[in-house]
């Protein structure tokens, strides 16, 4: 595999070809490029990947790195003017460390303006390079963890004729000192996304930029260069020429997805629905339905839709592009991000107006943005437990904990912390099993409880992480039962069902619930004389979701259990013995 300095040499190599091609400096911001091809551009469609290196892929088992996970930077551009207001600079640059890739002739302009609003320039640094455009997420690389567990880059074609942009990768590595892997394929960043459990998804875009591939070769090239096993190619929900899924769609975490949704009136709300129902119904990584998330966007053209899924996940923050002019939409939008991800600081910004930073429906703060890996990234694999878990000996918790630096695990950790239902969190020490597997096991639980539970790591420099990623704020959790529960099937063409186990019982119950919206649902009671015995207003999921309901106070009979929503009311029976 090639050293720093061949990386050095084939960067020189595509610049001095891309300099045959590259859109002329103008001194517009971004060049006054779009996402859509200039005139200029499509004249020169043929060139793409004419000068890219292909090497061999990388030595398996890899792991494709996802946005959530630990990043020590983010890569943003200056290209006569940053693509970012200077409110997100701040904020990145009071998160982490911030790149910014720039010709050496524009930093001394970039580092004033950046000194001038107030950016925290400490945390700032230069990748010199000319460039074409400020869409460090379309042509920078994936990053990956090898074989050696060490973090690598993986470089494409970009889809689009702008060498210089294509040459960032190369640049990029030589800088972090890492090893550049170039897979043939022609893509483009906001058209994936991946999950660090070796699923990934993309539009039907990346067939149609790969003509000459057949959806198995693609895949073929994901799994060698990538690690992926599970390439969801998906149609695309918006229409819009662009065809990127983040305009759309967005992962959140191994298990949740946000899909922006559409009024009944939109023509592509049929599409929108598909694309939702489709994860809905589809197993994450971890073995159970994707928890799928629906803001409400309301414009249907790319310069008046609200880029809610265009977000930016850069270590414990959220960063949402909000438009202003639908304000009720951008509230609901950060509190659905809120929901799905507790423990994040979720903030919106704008960029309104007709500058050329203002937000569009295809092209907003995430295009912007890209992430860089943590190399000394402290990494637990776990799958969690879920669902119904019936166990006499206790509850098993497995995990591999790596630290890409090489550092050895602090004292004591890994640790299992977990609590039963509403009470006090406790802790295991998980014990070495063989190496960087560690075990652990809960202890039994009365059947109908509920059992939260995260795991905790630390290295010797101090480094600390967690599965699930927020720790205590977002718990996986499970349920305890004592003997084997058959779970009869929800109504899979209802917007919403929802059953009792067990029934009959002595009053504590659990109700299984499968939605297609996140909202309020308010649980009424009744006895056979129809006089309420118990209310309760609470949150409903969307997707499948479990509640426990304790009601020991109930004399024995039958009751009528009901589920009030904003598109049904269903009710039961229910039978207190």
């Amino acid at each position: 595999m090639k050293k720093n300095s061949f990386l050095l040499l084939i960067a020189a190599t595509i610049i001095n070809f891309g300099q045959l091609y590259a859109q002329v400096e103008n001194g517009l911001p971004n060049h006054g490029l779009t996402h859509r091809l200039s005139e200029r551009e499509k004249l020169n469609i043929g060139d793409l990947g004419k000068n890219f290196l292909t090497t061999s892929p990388p030595v398996a088992p890899i792991r494709n790195i996802a946005e959530f996970e630990p990043a020590e930077s983010v890569l943003i551009a200056y290209v006569n003017g940053f693509g970012l207001p200077y409110s997100v600079i701040k904020d990145l640059a009071n998160t982490g460390h911030v790149i910014i890739a720039c010709p050496s002739s524009n930093q001394s302009t970039a580092l004033s303006l950046l000194n001038s609003n107030g950016v925290n320039t400490v945390n700032c640094s230069f990748l010199t390079s000319p460039l074409n455009s400020w869409w460090t997420r379309d042509y920078s690389g994936w990053f990956i963890a090898d074989s050696s567990n060490h973090v690598q880059v993986v470089d494409f074609t970009y889809n689009r004729p702008r060498p210089y942009d294509d040459a960032v990768t190369a640049l990029e590595a030589s800088l972090l000192g890492i090893t550049m892997y170039g897979m043939d394929l022609t893509t483009t960043g906001g058209n994936y996304m991946c999950d660090g459990y070796n699923y990934a998804i993309s539009t039907v875009l990346v067939n149609e930029d790969n003509a000459s591939l057949t959806q198995a070769q693609i895949q073929q090239k994901a799994l060698n260069y990538l690690g992926i096993n599970n390439y969801m190619i998906r149609p695309d929900a918006q229409g819009q020429y662009i065809e990127h899924i983040d305009c759309w769609g967005k992962l959140l975490a191994p298990d949740k997805i946000l899909v922006d949704s559409v009024p009944s009136s939109d023509a592509r709300y049929s599409q929108y629905e598909a694309a939702a129902a489709y994860f809905a119904s589809t197993n994450c990584a971890y073995g159970y339905p994707y928890k799928v998330f629906r803001p409400l966007i309301s414009g249907s053209s790319e310069t008046n839709a609200e880029p809610y899924s265009n977000s930016f996940i850069f270590n414990n923050r959220v960063f949402v592009p909000v438009v202003g002019y639908s304000a009720a939409h951008d509230t609901a939008a950060l509190k659905c991000y809120r929901k799905a991800m507790p423990g994040y600081i979720v903030k919106g910004y704008y960029a309104s107006g007709s500058s050329p930073q203002a937000w569009l429906g295809t092209d907003a703060l995430h295009c912007r943005t890209h992430e860089i890996a943590d190399r000394e990234m402290l990494y637990i694999e776990h799958y969690p437990l879920f669902g119904l878990i019936n166990s006499l000996t206790g509850y098993d918790i497995n995990a591999k904990v790596v630290s890409y630096a090489g550092h050895t695990l602090a004292t004591n950790y890994p640790m299992v912390k977990y609590r039963i239902n509403h009470g006090l969190w406790d802790s295991l020490t998980m014990s070495y099993v063989s190496y960087l597997n560690y075990h652990a096991t809960i202890p039994v639980q009365n059947a109908g409880d509920t059992i939260y539970y995260y795991i905790k790591a630390k290295d010797a420099s101090g480094k600390t992480a967690y599965h699930a990623l927020m720790g205590e704020a977002d718990p996986h959790y499970f349920i305890a039962e004592g003997t084997y529960v058959e779970i009869p099937e929800i109504i899979a063409n209802h917007e919403f069902s929802f059953f009792t186990y067990p029934n009959p019982s002595k009053g504590n119950f659990i109700l299984f619930l499968k939605s297609n919206y996140t909202e309020n649902a308010s649980l009424q009671i009744f006895n056979i004389t129809g006089n309420l015995v118990y209310k309760e207003i609470f949150d409903l999921e969307n997707g499948n979701s479990m509640k426990k309901i304790n009601i020991n106070n109930l004399t024995k009979g039958i009751y009528i259990i009901e589920v009030i929503t904003n598109s049904d009311v269903i009710t039961k029976q229910l039978t207190i013995q």
